[in-house]
């Protein structure tokens, strides 16, 4: 899922279980580890750009 402000969003199932890869501009900024059962949903996704950009 790819937003306005360049911020990209996979799901990814790793050794320890699920994250969720956040990316901007094809970078990696931050990597959520989240149940496998989480839906993406506009609220979700705004909530965690908000968190990142705050910590820039």
């Amino acid at each position: 899922m790819t937003f306005v402000e360049g911020y990209a969003f996979t799901k990814v199932k790793t050794s320890h279980g699920t994250d969720i890869y956040v990316s901007r501009y094809g970078k990696l900024v931050k990597i959520v580890p989240c149940s496998p059962h989480v839906k993406f949903s506009e609220r979700y996704t705004t909530d965690l750009i908000r968190q990142i950009e705050s910590m820039e």
